[in-house]
């Protein structure tokens, strides 16, 4: 009996291990055949593609052969509207977009379009990754029905640029004709500060400045360098007045589906990507200004006391942001945030 018994646990436990066995290379395969799907509507020379080649490789490194992901870019899927309509159902797993593509899901977002709210880069990344900032993505799952993940560069800072005259201080704005987007806060933010603000197409754009129909226009660096607008404008105000940002998302069904440490790893990899970006944005902005001082291009760069000027004669602007964002305590929160990290 005790042979028959011996022979007879043997082979439970052959059946055991053969039994497991099968079940762990099952689940490898399922595994390594989960294909997640990322998306954005830039081209493959923004940073935006650059984080995603980063987030990309760090989720299919760290994921022990879980997933595999393709990228998606220049709208192939979609535009922005389209992309995160596609993020709620779960078409697309995970996507980037400028916030402002947002607001109609998670009007707070709309903070962020507050002028002169961020005096650098540093600060504005420390308020992102702090209490304040990872509020805000909360509310992605709460109110967008999207898990917010990271805040990826989008633009950042809109800056001034001028042909006919130096720009120091609001009161040098006084006449000045300036293109702006058809935006309605960009458009107050420049009558508040005293200029005369036309929108304009940024197709048309060069050909104003070029013409005269307009004197200035207001956009990030790299698009005055990589539009040649510095050969028809003779100096550029370094005058942070919007800081804009971008969110990077994933479809919530999805994701909290994930077990814990899968979670992670996307959430990790969303934190490269946007290391990445904000180590190339600032590489990037160096190279800017080297271009422009070597088209004899005057940048004027405002000191903090110049920039409290200006942020103080843009204040009332904030009334109509407060208005679309349900009042002014989000906006006397994020300059509280500032603060606390200066």
């Amino acid at each position: 009996m005790k042979r028959e018994l011996r022979i007879l646990l043997s082979g439970i436990a052959i059946f055991v291990l053969m039994f497991s066995a099968c079940n762990k290379n099952e689940s490898a395969a399922s595994r390594r055949i989960m294909t997640i799907r990322m998306a954005h509507t830039g081209s493959e020379l923004t940073l935006a593609h650059q984080a995603f080649m980063v987030i990309k490789d760090h989720i299919e490194n760290y994921s022990d052969g879980a997933f595999t992901v393709n990228i998606f870019t220049g709208s192939s899927l979609g535009n922005d509207a389209q992309l995160v309509e596609a993020v709620q159902e779960g078409d697309i797993h995970l996507m980037f977009t400028n916030t402002g593509n947002l607001l109609s899901f998670v009007p707070e977002l709309g903070v962020f379009a507050v002028p002169f709210a961020f005096p650098s880069n540093e600060i504005a990344y420390k308020v992102l990754d702090g209490p304040f900032g990872k509020e805000m993505l909360n509310m992605m799952e709460n109110k967008g029905h999207m898990v917010g993940l990271s805040y990826l560069e989008a633009v950042s800072y809109r800056e001034l640029s001028t042909s006919n005259r130096p720009v120091r201080t609001p009161d040098d704005l006084a006449g000045l004709k300036i293109r702006v987007m058809p935006n309605p806060i960009h458009i107050a933010i420049w009558e508040q500060l005293g200029a005369q603000p036309t929108a304009i197409s940024f197709a048309e754009l060069y050909t104003a400045l070029q013409q005269g129909t307009v004197d200035a226009q207001e956009n990030p660096l790299e698009l005055l360098v990589s539009q040649r607008f510095y050969e028809v404008q003779q100096f550029v105000t370094l005058t942070r007045h919007v800081f804009t940002t971008g969110m990077f998302v994933a479809n919530p069904a999805w994701f909290n589906s994930l077990p814990p440490e899968l979670q992670q790893v996307v959430r990790d990899a969303a934190v490269a990507g946007t290391m990445l970006q904000r180590r190339q944005a600032a590489e990037d902005y160096a190279s800017y200004l080297r271009t422009l001082e070597n088209s004899n291009v005057a940048v004027i760069a405002l000191t903090e006391e110049e920039f409290l000027t200006w942020q103080e004669r843009a204040k009332p602007v904030n009334d109509m942001i407060a208005r679309e964002i349900g009042g002014q305590q989000l906006i006397d929160r994020l300059f509280a945030a500032v603060q606390a990290v200066q």
